[in-house]
């Protein structure tokens, strides 16, 4: 990398066993210039709790007595390090000692024992019996005898977790104390390495916090910070004191920039390393932060000795900004020793429910693919060849279309944890402020808006204290009365959600409930992309938040984004373990992990082998706690390929049936291992058993995993062409006063002419209840059963938004049941519209039998008493 020429090293801020032993990191090597690593409990919290690379490893731990989980963490951990040396060991040869170190963390409640972190470094540093290793020792108080007796021991450091321009001098001078006092008792040096690891990002959030909106400081503190400890480094390491160490063999103390991923998503991805190269410095940076500096980072050689002079302007103002940054850096310190300890107890929990379950349980069947299993194989080999996932990373448009339209604008869910991590403590202060003035809180919004903070809501539930949220992505009339009943008005906060920020149906809501609560704003809050029409209309209108998401997000990959952090942080769920769980993930994605342990490439695979194959009816079978993700699921996929004459069609929350139920069509996966399930499976249907990780790791999984899929099948995974022909059908239908309703349709004729590979879409224009659901769900399991047919069922005009790209834009496979109401017994107004929420949800019913009759669909207009025989 052009970082070596200007004397600055890369060191990678992950490790992870399928990194090594797939040959990522040995790539990473070679092609990068990647020449040492990092790691910290959190970093192998999410190697070992998110991936399967250990199982079998602490599946053969398990069979041992008396191990605890922190021995099963020393064990792993260290295993990793070592195997990590050694691909680094011919850099540190090359480099005669200077660089290719890998480095390991004491525990962190060590961070203020002095004694016992020499002891602990010392029996580590001879345990893993590398010379390319270094030990993290915390940079607090008691930390800085331990580097100097460390060093005088022959220990190479990794001091961490400094912040401070004066604590950094102090361990600075402790390491040269110990070299002079191993050159005194005529001990050499040259076998001794250290860094000192200078965390930057942290600092600009915590100084950012005291700043207001506007203010000039915001995002220059950290950089300015770690230039003054730079310009310290210079002076420590140069005059007779350290002329004489370095004439016997001694090498400086190289500043380490540590946490320079951005957090702040107004700021450059790339800021802190670009604004920190220098002579004799480190960079230890996430794969993300790499792979972002190696698309358009800009190597100034000397940027971290040139912003000096500006660094002491920036520094010398936060005293009359009222800000003490000594004192912020030392919060810092105890901050990062206490989410260490944390992260590492959150780890030793995983261990040990991981150990239980290993002891305790059977050995289970892995999943079958059968026939298509080949293929599958054949395929992820390709996607090795082709660099396929690496290239999906560095946002390569040609994997899917040589045109980068509605690709390139769409992939920035990718990384998206890292600038959502900068809006939290916004995101949950803003949650403690409104649930002191509501109870509940009411998301108007459809598909992408609405269906992961409905997820949310569901599997995470609402803390106490903070907002019960419903979800309504509905215009059925009696159904937005019922809710509008059930609301206290003065208490309820209204989420209007909409990306493009013109939904017809979420501001048809929108003008309902304003007028209802009074034309209050205060009231309203809005998620929508920068310069919509929903932004300006929540300016103009007094909403007390209008939240610009990123607007390189699609509608329904931005389950990680302000359209499920905002709803998440009302219900007051925890929003760092949500972004950590879709991190992990994420690393289980990465580019560095072979594709056929790439937990999204393969399952990506997968679904379009099994598609090509003719079993593109991806049936999802979920726990009752997991029930809300399928529709979630159904979206993301059916939207997602449903085009160009192809596409996977998700059939989600269907009971097991018995193997005859069934054709030749299904790609079953379960969590779990759902009773009936090893039943399929014999009778040869392919089957995939996945165990859920966090609701973040999985929405990361199936977005990664439908981008995959996207590649195979050859089709543009971010847009959705078809959608608009349901929309302009439904304005014409407004336009023209409604006119006269369709005839009705010969169900029975319709069942008749399904073929082997065909399915049923019951689409289900009626007030969406409980007793509605159930009778549709007893019609679609009598039609699967008597026809071997797959059956999907979907409320209008909420399919619109997911299923109903895949029902125009996909195979000519379906046959659509439209069910409308015989007696609707109600209608709502709609304020400022010429129609109302009846004559809508009547005109998108005619709309999309329009929009799919122009496509020679198959379609019968009925009555729900109409399916009642069937079930």
């Amino acid at each position: 990398m052009r970082l070596h020429d200007a004397g600055q090293s890369v060191w990678l801020d992950y490790l992870r066993r399928s990194l090594i032993t797939g040959g990522g990191l040995e790539r990473l090597v070679r092609e990068d210039g990647v020449s040492g690593m990092t790691s910290n409990p959190s970093i192998f919290g999410k190697a070992i709790g998110d991936s399967t690379d250990y199982d079998d490893a602490i599946r053969q731990i398990a069979e041992k007595d008396g191990r605890s989980p922190l021995d099963v963490f020393y064990d792993l951990a260290l295993a990793d390090v070592q195997m990590a040396a050694d691909v680094f060991l011919p850099v540190y040869r090359e480099t005669d000692g200077a660089d290719g170190f890998v480095s390991f963390e004491l525990e962190p409640r060590l961070a203020h024992d002095t004694d016992g972190s020499i002891e602990a470094a010392t029996d580590l540093f001879a345990r893993i019996g590398k010379p390319n290793i270094m030990i993290k020792v915390p940079g607090t108080d008691e930390g800085v005898p331990a580097v100097e007796e460390l060093t005088a021991r022959g220990v190479s450091v990794n001091i961490t977790l400094l912040f401070s321009v004066a604590m950094y001098e102090k361990v600075a001078e402790a390491y040269i104390r110990g070299l002079e006092r191993r050159l005194d008792a005529g001990e050499a040096l040259d076998g001794i390495s250290s860094v000192a690891s200078f965390f930057v990002s942290r600092v600009d959030t915590a100084v950012d916090d005291q700043l207001s909106a506007d203010s000039a400081l915001r995002g220059q503190v950290a950089v300015a910070n770690a230039q003054q400890a730079y310009h310290r480094f210079q002076l420590l390491f140069s005059g007779a004191r350290w002329e004489r160490l370095a004439a016997a063999g001694a090498r400086v103390q190289r500043p380490l920039w540590a946490s320079t991923s951005t957090k702040d998503p107004a700021y450059s991805d790339v800021l802190y390393m670009e604004e920190l190269v220098g002579p004799d410095t480190v960079n230890t940076v996430p794969e993300a932060t790499l792979n972002a500096f190696r698309d358009h980072g800009v190597v100034r050689p000397r940027a971290v000795i040139d912003g000096f002079e500006v660094a002491e302007s920036v520094l010398s103002l936060l005293p009359e900004q009222g800000i003490d940054l000594e004192a912020v850096t030392a919060k810092l310190v105890e901050d990062g020793v206490e989410a260490f300890q944390k992260d590492l107890d959150k780890l030793l929990g995983v261990i040990e429910r991981a150990l239980g379950e290993a002891r305790a349980a059977e050995p289970q069947a892995s999943s079958s693919l059968g026939a298509i299993a080949a293929a599958v194989d054949d395929r992820l080999a390709t996607l090795e060849q082709e660099d396929i996932v690496a290239r999906i990373w560095r946002k390569d448009h040609t994997v899917w279309r040589p045109d980068p339209s509605e690709i390139s604008n769409r992939l920035g869910w990718l990384d998206i944890p890292i600038p959502m991590r900068a809006q939290v403590r916004d995101l949950e202060s803003f949650a403690q402020e409104v649930s002191a003035d509501f109870d509940t809180a009411v998301l108007l919004g459809m598909g992408g808006s609405s269906l992961a903070p409905e997820v949310l809501r569901e599997t995470l539930g609402t803390r106490d204290g903070f907002l019960d949220l419903h979800v309504l992505d509905t215009t059925h009339p009696a159904a937005i009365a019922r809710l509008a009943r059930t609301l206290d008005l003065d208490r309820t906060l209204f989420i209007v959600s909409s990306k493009s920020g013109g939904t017809i149906e979420t501001l048809s809501q929108f003008a309902h409930f304003f007028e209802a609560s009074g034309n209050n704003g205060e009231r309203f809050v809005a998620i929508t992309d920068p310069g919509s029409p929903l932004e300006a209309l929540g300016r103009a209108r007094g909403f007390r938040r209008v939240f610009l998401n990123m607007p390189d997000v699609g509608g329904r990959y931005s389950a990680l984004s302000l359209v499920g952090l905002v709803p998440a942080a009302l219900i007051g769920a925890d929003l760092d373990e949500l972004l950590e769980s879709a991190e992990g993930m994420a690393s289980a994605c990465n580019g560095s992990v072979p594709d056929a342990e790439n937990r999204g490439a393969w399952l990506g695979a997968v679904l379009s082998e099994a598609a090509r194959a003719g079993r593109d009816k991806l049936t999802l079978l979920l726990p009752d706690e997991m029930a809300s993700f399928g529709g979630w699921v159904e979206q993301l996929i059916a939207e997602s390929t449903g085009k160009d004459g192809t596409g996977i069609v998700p059939v989600v929350n269907e009971p097991v049936g018995s193997p005859e139920d069934y054709g030749t069509d299904r790609l079953f996966v379960a969590y779990d291992d759902p009773e009936g399930l090893s039943e399929l499976e014999a009778a040869g249907h392919p089957v995939v058993r996945l165990t859920a990780g966090g609701v973040g790791a999985e929405f990361f999984r199936w977005e990664f995993a439908t981008a995959v899929a996207g590649t195979v099948l050859g089709i543009r995974p971010f847009d959705q062409p078809n959608v608009e022909e349901a929309k302009r059908a439904t304005k014409e239908v407004l336009d023209a006063g409604g006119g006269e309703a369709p005839a009705m349709d010969d169900l029975a004729g319709l069942l008749g002419s399904l073929g082997q590979h065909d399915y049923v879409a019951i689409q289900a224009f009626i007030d969406p209840t409980r007793e509605a659901a159930e009778a549709l769900e007893r019609a679609r399991l009598a039609i699967r059963d008597r026809h071997t047919v797959a059956v999907t069922v979907g409320f209008g005009p909420r399919f619109l938004h997911s299923t109903g790209q895949l029902h125009k834009g996909g195979p000519p496979t379906g046959a659509f049941v439209q069910i409308i109401d015989e007696d609707r017994g109600t209608d709502v107004s709609i304020p400022g519209a010429d129609y109302t929420f009846g004559d809508l949800i009547d005109a998108q019913a005619i709309g999309d039998l329009r929009a799919l009759r122009a496509r020679d669909r198959r379609v019968a207009r009925v009555h729900l008493d109409q399916l009642s025989g069937l079930g």
